[in-house]
Order: C-alpha cells, then structure tokens, then sequence
C-alpha cells in the first residue's frame, strides 16, 4: 500500500478506534502491540511536525524494526484508557501507563516490555513536591506543580524493562527488582561543532533549555544566581510564558538586561530548528554551557540537543545523561552552587572551554544519535526474540 494511503487509511481507523496498523516487512512472524504515538504513522507527505521533540521519530523507529523483523504492528497512544486488544499478539511494548491495564487482557505468552522515557512516577512526583517546598522556603512563593505524573504499575506487570536514563533514573526503579535494558536517546537534529565561535564571549553567556514546568526543571534557581551576576547572561528557551503563575513570580528577574526569554522550538516547513523564527543555531553559537537543573527525567532531549550543537552541559544527576558524559553534575542544586559553576566555567581559558564544548559535542555524536537509538534498541529486540 502506498505510503500517502496508508496515511488515510491511519487516519480514519485512528478516529474511528484509536489504533493504526502497520503491516510487517516479507513473511509475518506475529503482530505487535505499541502503545506510544500515533501521529506519525497517520501523517501524510505533506503534513510535518512542528514540535521537535525525538519521541516521533523514535516511535516510526521502534515500528520500523519490528515490522523490518517480520512483525506487523498496531499502534495506540500512550493516553489511550480504551483500547482493547483482541487479537493474539505477540508482544506489547508501552511507554508508561498501559501496561497494567493491557496486561490481564493480553495472551498468555505475550511479552510484555516497559519503555521508560522519565523517571519512576512517585520519585518525579515528590522530587517535584520537594522543589516547589524549597521555593517556598527560599522566597515565600507557592506555586503549583506542572509535571505529576499518574502514579503506575506498569513495571510489575513489564517482563521486560528497557529505556531511556543513566543509573540515577534507572534506580528509581529499584524496587521492582527489574534490570534496565539501557537505550541511548536519539535527537532532533545534528550540528557541526561551532570552530569559529568566539569562545571569550560564550564562556559569560548559558543556555537554560527545557519544557513544561519551569521549578521541576530549576529554572527558579538558574534565574536566581543570575540575577546575582549581572556581567552573565542567560538565554531561556521554552514555553515559560504559558506559567503566568511563575512569570509573574519571577517578573523582576525576567526582565533584567541580563537575562533573555524566547519562545520553545519549532521545526520549520524545511526540517530547521528555530526559535522566534531564528535559527536555532544563532542562540546556540552565543553560549558556551547549558544550565539545567531538572529534578526528574529519562534522558533530558534538551540537554542533548544542546550537546549536539557544541554547548557544555552543568546539570543534575536527574537529567539522565550518562555518567560518562563530559559534564558538570551539581547534586542537590542551589542558587550558590549555581552561581559558583557559571562564574567558574565563565573564567576558564578560552582553550579550555573549547576543549570542553568539543568533548561534550563529540560524545554526543557518538553517544546519543538516531543510529545509537537503532542499534540498541535492535539489540533489545534481538535479545528478547532470540534472533
């Protein structure tokens, strides 16, 4: 079937029953049950995403290597408390909040596999819960919480685990006894590494990148330690301005010479990342680190597409990126120890920060990239289906 019928085809079942299908490649072996997203497999040539989040690609990914395996595969998403599987499949692969659910009205010898893309619920419920208590302690300010999650069973009932995150988000998952088959994050886009960036000016100006939930994400704190150090500048890039409850918090600090907000990323008609309709890569080329305290992920995306375009990462250990990755971690953040890594990395050799920023650039080329995403998760796949 051609792809702009299938498409259709997609679209209509995906209204009329909240699935889409996709056929296995030569001779079937089983049907698969992937409980993720369905936009990608129901777009058609002329229709893009705009949000530039690796999940949809990751996704057509995860498809394309099952049905490369012989399998065919129906695809409900994440958010479905519908669905109901009637056929005899092979597999279930969830991300999240199916699995317990499906898991009683799936065949006997299903495999039934977890994919973690965050941290365990309760953990990133009350990291969050926490940070929002220190604001309030710190400044008198309440706000509400932007990221809890529903809390889940999902890994009681997953045979096999596998996913995204390094061992501080994978122990978050300790008390189901359940080893973590490691899959790198793949990324939105590639950059070349920035050789004719002025790295005198860069190592004074960081990048804060990130999503939904400013506090979760210690954009509360990176703001407050740049307040303190006005010859700093720090560009904000995400959808802060939809919080008006932090916005208007943080109004004083938002609005200091020093500090930059701009809109979050989109893809372009032409596949380019930008920002307020600019390049991605002209914010990117001014700054010489990212600064993201999160308190829970799986594997920061923003952290690594921020690697990917020549960017240093100062981070927490709830971001997920690897341990081995150049970086400076800062456990349990604070505005002081915020302050005190920018003001350092801001008075680092320009030769040292370019050695660090390439570093950081090369892991993540090698590291973390749709062909790292392929290969392992193919070998997950080889593992449990024994090929």
């Amino acid at each position: 079937m051609p792809n702009i019928l299938r498409a259709y085809t997609n679209k209509i079942s995906n209204k009329l029953y909240g699935v889409v299908h996709m056929p296995a490649v030569g001779s079937q072996k089983g049907i698969v049950l992937l409980s993720y997203i369905t936009s990608p497999f129901t777009q058609t040539p002329h229709e893009t995403h705009t949000d530039p989040h690796a999940s949809y690609w990751e996704c057509s990914e995860i498809v394309r290597l099952l049905t490369k395996r012989g399998y065919a595969v129906d695809i409900i998403d994440w958010k479905n408390d519908t669905f109901v599987p009637k056929k005899k499949y092979s597999m279930c692969i969830d991300t999240q909040k199916n699995l317990g659910r499906l898991a009683p009205l799936l065949p006997p010898l299903c495999k039934k596999v977890m994919h973690v893309v965050s941290s365990y619920a309760d953990f990133q419920n009350q990291a969050e819960t926490k940070r929002l208590e220190q604001l309030k302690t710190r400044r008198g300010i309440t706000l509400q919480a932007h990221r809890t999650e529903s809390e889940t069973k999902n890994p009681k009932f997953a045979d096999y685990i596998e996913g995204f995150g390094n061992k501080t988000i994978h122990a978050t998952y300790a008390r189901f006894n359940k080893n973590i088959f490691p899959i790198h994050e793949s990324v939105s886009k590639t950059f070349d590494y920035p050789v004719e960036k002025d790295f005198s000016k860069a190592k004074r100006t960081f990048l804060w990148f990130g999503g939904g939930g400013a506090v979760h994400k210690g954009l509360d704190l990176a703001l407050e330690a740049f307040a303190t150090t006005p010859n700093l500048h720090l560009h904000i890039v995400g959808p802060v301005s939809a919080e008006k409850d932090f916005t208007s918090a943080y109004e004083k600090e938002l609005s200091l010479p020093n500090i930059n907000l701009h809109s979050r990323p989109k893809i372009d008609t032409n596949g380019n990342m930008t920002i307020d309709g600019k390049p991605f890569s002209e914010i990117a080329d001014i700054c010489g680190a990212i600064v993201y305290m999160s308190c829970s992920e799986g594997t920061s995306g923003a952290v690594v597409q921020a690697m990917h375009a020549g960017l240093y990462p100062i981070i927490t250990p709830e971001t997920g990126i690897d341990e081995q990755a150049p970086a400076t971690v800062i456990p349990e953040p604070t505005v002081e120890k915020i302050r005190d890594a920018v003001i350092k990395f801001s008075t680092l050799p320009n030769e040292v920060i370019k050695e660090m920023t390439y570093s950081s650039w090369k892991f993540a080329r090698s590291f973390y990239s749709k062909e790292e995403f392929s290969r392992t998760y193919s070998e997950f796949l080889d593992t449990i289906l024994h090929i």
